[in-house]
């Protein structure tokens, strides 16, 4: 199965600087229209370009000597100001205060320039040693600068020939027959689009060559980043900008950039995007990239040779086993990432099968028989079904699969062989997941153990000699817990996992519901310090709840990792269960309060269990936390029913942003249910709201506050922690909270239990505009119901105001007219 050939492609975020030379003007440049029939106004003239280049054939080489080399490079490498600087920066600008970096940076760029056309050979080591002395230093911005060298370089390749005249410039771009990845959702086209007259005739232009020759320094500088284990996230992000500018054109990535480029790399990508909570779209994009570099194309398939990919082993064994495809498969959020996980796992478990045919002397399994394996499985939708029973803990879905496809070989000639295949596939696939979402045998007594001495107190009343190997295996749980390496934490969320649900499912004395109430219950003992009664809570919610007083961020979202998992089980647990009483009562009838009331038990324990995070600091955290409550909240409606959330007054205001949203395909296609709630393809049903204390609304509400402004080169570089402006970053997770928020307020005693009216009235100084004008237009509503001749005297006065000020613009909306409200009470000293 190889269908990742053709698969979304990756933009490149960031741009610091236009990669297209400016074009010399001359008086007029035509439109779309032909210039032969059409009028003279179709003319318009073309603007005079801002800054003017030379031609490097045009450029005289520096000639500097090895100290004032050693000054250049210093001065890029160092945060101040460096007067020897001031004075060389006259042999390349006449502007002798521009600052000594930029300058140096500039010169720096010349000089590497210079040495590659006299020597592209002998320039090459010396530039990459330079740059390994960059990565050296102890500061990061020093660090993430030999990337912006880098990227600086490859725009400056452009002097390298001819500005193309315009002539040359009227001609329609064409794609060349290069393979790209595939951008079916594409974003705003950025990165390079380099279709000029000398490529279009088939010649290797000294652009080309020369962005050659700097992309082997980059690869070997970001392996060189793996390899030192580079922890700083503005280093890495300056790298992804600086790799997505080289290999970017239109917005897709050209496979061919990316020969010679190690699959670490971009596993450090991957690992870097999870850890700092990367933007969905970017860490999808990197995922499609990893998942591509699975596999081989050739380079101009034929009809003599396949063009199907062939799948590389050997870069399994790069990234340290399949291992780490299977961990992101199992956190992935969006179906296309589990899509290209998935294939991957597919494409490695036929790699093992064939292997162990060649072994045992039999016929390995051909293209032709696998494809139609892969089609039905495509069909039965197995990304999703392994997925779900890996979030689940749920074996046997392989299985499951297997029975639904078997039926449909036997109209193939060659069944019985495409079914043995089958068989042995779903199989391995089920070990896979099985490896992956139960411990190994050799804990078995210790799981059986800590299932049957589950209170502090029946440990201490057995034998001494007992006594010991049930604490060793409690004490082991917490290490796996609280351990610093991933493998041994995510053991220990499997572990801790199996016992909370044993709470809820091997209770024989008592009904799932009460099992479930009686869970909710205990979880609120263990966060309450000054209960007395903590003696009665089992130690598996207490081991729960003690990763909430770790002092590392790490810890303590795992947490809600387990939460996230309890909650899907409990879900699970309870649609079994009516399953089981519906056999006997009538099949067509739906119980819609028994829906609404399995939902409110799974929201009370999740309920419990966020109350207690709400003294969290990490930013990753909470947005985890968000993401937990959303998804008990909300529900997907179909696109055809789909309304984006326009407040009544604003509506013609909004009409043309929602359409632009709205005709990007990618805006429909995000996981984040906060995006798809804001855009109408989700909603959430109030009798749900309700469960929710206020709290869990307000307090992430006021905590994200400030993500908007921190760190904006990061948020706009990768979305780093919910920054930047995509959807499902922080904005649209704050006016979700504030929208879910103010439904909650409609009842009177969280509306005061989050300060009232001058809570709402503070949010309307924020600095997120939606969050202001969702604050206006509540305070405005609740304003016209419950004091309404208060109000209508209040809009007479700003009526007359606006007439007399000739300001419009204070009735325009309801965040301008609350403003104008408050304004005249505070003129007229009356209050509201």
């Amino acid at each position: 199965m190889r269908p990742l050939k053709k698969t979304v492609g990756i933009k490149p975020l960031t741009h610091p600087t236009s990669s297209h030379c400016p074009q010399r003007s001359d008086n007029f440049v035509p439109t779309k229209q032909s210039t032969e029939d059409s009028p003279v106004s179709t003319f318009r003239p073309r603007a005079k370009p801002l800054f003017q280049y030379r031609h490097y054939s045009e450029q005289q080489p520096l000639r500097l000597n090895p100290a004032e080399v050693r000054d250049v490079i210093a001065a890029v490498c160092s945060e101040t100001s460096s007067t020897n600087l001031m004075t060389l920066s006259s042999k390349l600008s006449n502007n002798s205060r521009k600052p000594s970096m930029d300058v140096a940076v500039s010169v720096l760029v010349k000089l590497v320039i210079d040495m590659y056309v006299l020597d592209s050979g002998t320039a090459a080591p010396l530039t990459l040693s330079m740059l390994e002395e960059m990565l050296s230093s102890t500061k990061p911005a020093c660090r993430a600068r030999a990337f912006d060298l880098i990227l600086n370089l490859g725009v400056h390749a452009h002097l390298l020939e001819p500005i193309i005249t315009d002539d040359a410039s009227t001609i329609e771009e064409e794609y060349s027959p290069e393979s790209y990845f595939d951008n079916e959702a594409q974003l705003t086209i950025h990165g390079k689009g380099k279709e000029d007259s000398v490529k279009k005739i088939g010649t290797f232009s000294a652009i080309d060559n020369f962005e050659s020759w700097i992309l082997n320094i980059l690869y070997e500088i970001l392996l060189l980043l793996v390899q030192t284990e580079e922890d700083e996230e503005s280093v890495w992000a300056s790298a992804l900008s600086c790799f997505l500018y080289f290999v970017c054109d239109r917005g897709k990535i050209r496979r061919k950039r990316l020969n010679g480029l190690d699959i670490r790399v971009v596993k450090a990508f991957v690992e870097t995007s999870r850890k700092n909570s990367w933007a969905e779209v970017v860490h999808c994009k990197l995922i499609s990239m990893l998942t591509n570099m699975f596999y081989q194309v050739p380079d101009e398939p034929n009809e003599t040779d396949s063009s199907t990919p062939n799948f590389l082993i050997d870069q399994v064994d790069l990234i340290g086993g399949i291992e780490f495809i299977f961990l992101e498969y199992s956190l992935a959020n969006s179906r296309e990432e589990r899509r290209n996980l998935y294939l991957v796992l597919f494409d490695y478990v036929l790699n093992q099968i064939n292997e162990t045919c060649i072994a045992t002397g039999v016929n390995e399994y051909s293209d032709d028989e696998i494809q139609p394996l892969a089609a039905l499985l495509t069909l039965t939708d197995a990304p999703e079904a392994f997925y779900i029973s890996v979030k689940l803990g749920v074996e046997g879905i392989g299985e499951i699969l297997r029975r639904s496809i078997s039926s449909k070989l036997s109209r193939y000639p060659n069944s019985e062989r495409l079914n043995m295949l089958l068989d042995i596939v779903t199989e391995k696939l089920d070990t896979i997941v099985s490896s992956f979402t139960h411990l190994d045998n050799e804990f078995s007594h210790m799981i059986q153990i800590t299932k049957s001495y589950k209170f502090l107190e029946s440990i201490e009343d057995v034998v001494p000699r007992n006594g010991v190997s049930m604490k060793a295996s409690w004490a082991t749980l917490h290490s796996l817990l609280h351990s610093e390496r991933v493998a041994y934490r995510r053991n220990g969320y499997v572990w801790l996992g199996d016992l909370l649900i044993a709470e809820i499912s091997e209770k024989r004395d008592a009904s799932i519901w009460s099992n479930i109430k009686n869970l909710k219950q205990k979880i609120s003992l263990a966060g309450d310090a000054n209960s007395s009664a903590t003696s009665d809570v089992p130690l598996p919610i207490c081991l729960l709840c003690g990763l909430l007083k770790s002092r590392h961020n790490y810890i303590r979202w795992g947490f809600l990792f387990v939460l996230e998992r309890l909650l899907m089980r409990c879900k699970f647990l309870l649609d079994e269960n009516e399953m089981q009483h519906s056999s006997s009562t009538d099949p067509g009838h739906v119980d819609n309060n028994g829906r609404l009331d399995k939902a409110n038990a799974v929201i009370d324990v999740m309920s419990s269990a966020l109350l207690l995070v709400i003294n969290e600091t990490d930013r990753i955290n909470i947005l985890k936390m968000c993401d937990i409550l959303f998804s008990q909240l909300c529900l997907r409606v179909p696109r055809a029913a789909a309304m984006p959330y326009v407040d009544d007054g604003h509506q013609n205001d909004k009409r043309k942003e929602t359409d632009s949203r709205f005709s990007n395909p990618l805006d429909n296609e995000t996981a984040s249910l906060a995006a798809l709630l804001l855009r109408g393809n989700a909603i959430v049903p109030m009798k749900l709201v309700a469960s929710v204390p206020a709290a869990l609304f307000y307090w992430p509400l006021i905590q994200l506050a400030g993500a908007a402004t921190d760190n904006i080169a990061l948020g706009v570089a990768v979305g780093s922690k919910g920054r930047g402006n995509l959807p499902g970053a922080t904005s649209d997770i704050r006016a979700t909270l504030l929208l879910l928020l103010i439904g909650k307020c409609t009842d009177p005693v969280a509306f005061e239990a989050v300060g009232g009216e001058e809570f709402f009235r503070e949010l309307l100084d924020d600095t997120d505009s939606r969050v202001a004008y969702y604050s206006s237009a509540f305070l405005l509503k609740r304003m016209m119901t419950e004091k309404p001749e208060k109000y209508q005297h209040m809009l007479q006065n700003l009526v007359v105001r606006a007439q007399q000020s000739n300001n419009e613009k204070l009735l325009e909306n309801p965040y301008l007219q609350m403003r104008g409200i408050l304004q005249l009470a505070n003129d007229l000293g009356t209050g509201l």
